[in-house]
């Protein structure tokens, strides 16, 4: 998501995506103090964060982006949590007892209270992960049980096995209140523990859940927390609000009082936000960050981030989309330097891959992209014109209309236009419509597949190349392609269940890149970058590569 895997996004969303502006900070004016702090924690604990995206939901069996991902992060307890890229015992007391053959995980649970003062027990686990897979709840990412090989997941899943949503059936039990037992279909993968800190992995419990009904989830109040903050409010395309929770287990490492988050589509109204005090820290768009370098260079931060950007390219409802020369021209068409350079300027950097460099090593110690660092062929005009034609031959049209769904933000706005013209202007013939649509619409007309490309990212959930491939395969919810490919398939179930030889799942990882990236079903844009100004007295705040996107659970504000 933030995927994230974020979550894991993957969740990272997810990440929300790089896009949309994560922007935080405190009441103080940005001229008081001359732009000094002190090392003492000021009186006053409230960040304020402007977003362009309003949360799409707060239901953890629903969570797909990075928005809602962060939500359920930051205000509910999983196993484990992420923090830096490394993970925590959360409500796991430690290290679980291990059965001989590495299959069975029995955790001890710590006591923690729900927000309404209820003990969380083993059997919410049992619950919360059993609903994952329930289609009944409609999950919209529970792919990742079967990712790590919980036992019976990937049968529970699957439409075509006796099994099929037989939930009861799934490897985790409750021994006893405060005892959880997990058994997997193989020992566990090297993304274990980190991945039971994403949202699908959230406790759950079932006496609220089902006296809320159709409620549940919908608001602030019809949801329960245990983690380091609870959901105050919510005003639907407002902004919310977080308040810290004083019961959660590790309260003592949550400084920040109150939190809050504001929509704000336009990124010229955050960053005057920004400039007035109002905020404390701003993600920069492309025309901001030239300004701000030179205006308040020391406020100034980038980083390259783990998130992928990309066109879906939907061949399940365009017929001619199935045509590969026809996929091969949207790919070659668009510049992907340029996009970076002159659209982003926010430190992104061109990507024509699946998995993004400099994220994981492989058992030879080398990067995951070592052998192909500059990804598949892209962004070549002369090479899109002859696809292009090749194309039109075969489908036999000599024009084409594409309709291109994306997100609203003022940002995104500006590549999307980029993107279309790079289109018309490279393939003759090819007109775009862009529809740019609030986020929680475009995810419901992209699980629809109602567009032709799609304007899309992903952030890991867990720190392992396969939280980039395996959302491909064929049928599952995030594949709003229409692609198959039982090749890749195979592969990936593979890779999935032979844990036991690392160098051989590594390599079987990158046999299957290389079949997907045969066949197109996505263009590849970049690789995301986070430019933004940051006020001296905020710290803590952490932008990790995966888990929650943005991660404000150990920061706090300086007398200033």
């Amino acid at each position: 998501m933030k995927a994230k895997a974020k979550w894991s996004l993957v969740l990272s969303f997810v990440l929300a995506l790089s896009l949309v502006l994560a922007v935080c900070g405190g009441s103080g004016s940005s001229s008081n103090n001359n732009g000094k702090s002190s090392n003492k924690l000021a009186k006053d604990q409230t960040l304020n964060f402007a977003i362009t995206a309003d949360i799409p939901t707060l239901d953890p069996t629903q969570v797909t982006d990075t928005t809602s991902n962060n939500v359920v992060q930051m205000t509910m307890a999983g196993l484990t949590r992420m923090h830096n890229n490394k993970f925590e015992w959360d409500m796991a007391q430690g290290e679980p007892e291990v059965s001989a053959d590495k299959k069975v995980y029995t955790f001890k649970l710590r006591d923690q209270n729900w927000s309404d003062g209820k003990p969380v027990t083993a059997q919410d686990f049992v619950y919360g992960w059993q609903r994952q897979n329930d289609p009944a709840a409609k999950p919209a990412y529970n792919f990742l049980f079967a990712s790590v090989g919980v036992k019976n997941a990937a049968k529970i899943q699957n439409p075509d096995d006796p099994m099929y949503g037989k939930f009861q059936n799934l490897g985790v039990k409750a021994l006893d209140d405060k005892t959880l037992q997990v058994t997997l279909e193989q020992p566990a993968p090297p993304f274990f523990y980190s991945i039971l800190s994403q949202a699908q992995f959230m406790p759950q419990r079932e006496d609220f859940v089902k006296a809320q009904g159709k409620k549940y989830a919908q608001t602030a109040d019809s949801l329960l927390y245990n983690g380091p903050f609870v959901l105050d409010s919510w005003k639907k395309g407002s902004g919310w609000t977080y308040k810290k929770n004083g019961d959660y287990w590790n309260k003592a490492k949550t400084k920040l009082d109150t939190v809050n988050f504001k929509v704000v589509k336009e990124t010229s109204t955050a960053i005057n936000l920004y400039k007035t005090g109002k905020i404390d820290e701003v993600g920069l768009s492309s025309e901001y960050v030239d300004a701000f370098k030179k205006s308040n260079p020391k406020e100034v931060k980038s980083a390259v981030e783990s998130g992928t950007f990309f066109l879906y390219i939907n061949q399940k409802t365009n017929k001619n989309l199935k045509n590969l020369n026809l996929r091969k021209a949207i790919n070659a068409a668009i510049d992907r330097d340029g996009l970076v350079k002159t659209i982003l300027n926010n430190g992104s950097v061109a990507s024509n891959s699946v998995v993004p460099a400099g994220f994981v090593k492989g058992p030879d110690g080398k990067d995951f992209r070592a052998d192909t660092p500059d990804g598949y062929p892209a962004g070549d005009a002369a090479a899109a014109k002859e696809y292009w034609n090749k194309a039109k031959k075969e489908l036999g049209i000599s024009k084409l209309e594409l309709n291109f769904l994306s997100q609203d933000s003022s940002s995104t706005q500006q590549l999307n236009q980029y993107v279309a013209n790079q289109l018309k202007k490279n393939l003759p013939g090819v007109t775009v419509k862009i529809n740019a649509q609030p986020w929680a619409n475009y995810l419901d007309l992209n699980q629809k597949f109602q567009f032709d490309l799609a304007f899309s990212g992903w952030f890991p959930d867990y720190q392992d190349p396969m939280t980039y491939l395996d959302m491909w395969t064929t049928g599952q919810p995030q594949n709003t392609t229409g692609w198959s490919n039982k090749k890749f398939d195979s592969l990936i179930k593979s890779a999935s269940t032979g844990t036991a030889d690392v160098a051989k799942r590594w390599d079987t990882m990158k046999q299957a890149e290389k079949i997907m990236m045969a066949d197109y079903p996505i263009a590849p844009l970049y690789q995301s970058g986070h430019t933004w100004a940051e006020k001296p007295y905020l710290k803590g705040l952490n932008y990790p590569s995966y888990g929650p996107e943005i991660d404000f659970s150990r920061a706090y504000i300086l007398e200033h």
